[in-house]
């Protein structure tokens, strides 16, 4: 009942003071008198609302990889690094279309370059000592129990960097979904427990701000070396895919009485 008297209090006299100032502007007319001020009416409705923050996620299966592969070559001269790296890549190429079937869509260059490299020494200070070309490429593999036979396939057919795999999903949009309703049932559960510490009740939803999503990717980085080695001779790679975790965050602002 204090509590009430007080809110109440409160309101009539932010009432009256922006009465009395519309009072005076209307020369004496009460029908003059202008209405609540903005700030005065924000300051009230404060009292009655409650803000908070929170975030929900779920754990899902990938369902694509993205294999980032690259041919690095050297020659005496630009265009021999260059033709190497060319004669090279169109194995990899072959593999990844005719022997794993894999849509061109899927493919792309990330990078492609050809450099000088030189020596330096103390006597002779700077020296050319031929060119370095590379094509690096990033693949989508949706096939995930077959992404170890795919990279030792690519690693034996001269792919000699792998600059790693990422494991993420093409349902991004579904999972922020259900992280969403997670988010706001969090929201609602942490508004409940700050109302009743105040002696209050949640009465409604009034604002809801939605935070970015992310889904961060699974990495797993791997040397072409050993997998070339391990493919003359082993058993496939193995590769653990795991879950991600999508996540978003929302904040919501809530009626109180």
């Amino acid at each position: 009942m204090k509590q009430k008297s007080w809110q109440t209090a409160v309101l009539v006299m932010a009432v009256a003071a922006v009465g009395w100032f519309g009072f005076g502007r209307g020369e004496g007319d009460l029908a003059g008198a202008e209405p609540l001020d903005t700030a005065a009416m924000a300051a009230v409705s404060a009292l009655n609302t409650i803000t908070v923050g929170a975030n929900g996620s779920v754990m899902v299966d990938p369902d694509i990889a993205y294999l980032n592969v690259a041919v690095e070559t050297r020659g005496s001269t630009a265009a021999a690094a260059q033709q190497s790296n060319a004669d090279k890549f169109a194995a990899v190429e072959k593999t990844l279309y005719e022997k794993f079937a894999i849509d061109k869509k899927d493919v792309q260059t990330t990078g492609f370059f050809v450099q000088p490299e030189y020596n330096y020494t103390e006597k002779e200070g700077r020296k050319l000592v031929g060119y370095t070309a590379v094509h690096s490429v990033q693949v989508k593999y949706r096939k995930l129990g077959e992404i170890g036979k795919l990279l030792d396939a690519l690693s034996a057919a001269g792919a000699n960097r792998m600059d790693g795999v990422q494991f993420g999903t093409e349902k991004s949009d579904e999972y922020e979904r259900q992280a969403l309703q997670k988010a706001m049932a969090n929201a609602e559960a942490k508004a409940n427990v700050l109302a009743a510490s105040a002696k209050r009740e949640v009465k409604k939803v009034v604002n809801i701000v939605q935070g970015a999503a992310s889904t961060p990717p699974i990495l797993l980085q791997s040397n072409a070396k050993m997998m070339a080695d391990s493919a003359a001779s082993m058993p496939a790679s193995s590769v653990q895919v795991g879950q991600i975790e999508v996540t978003t965050s929302v904040t919501v602002q809530y009626e109180m009485r």
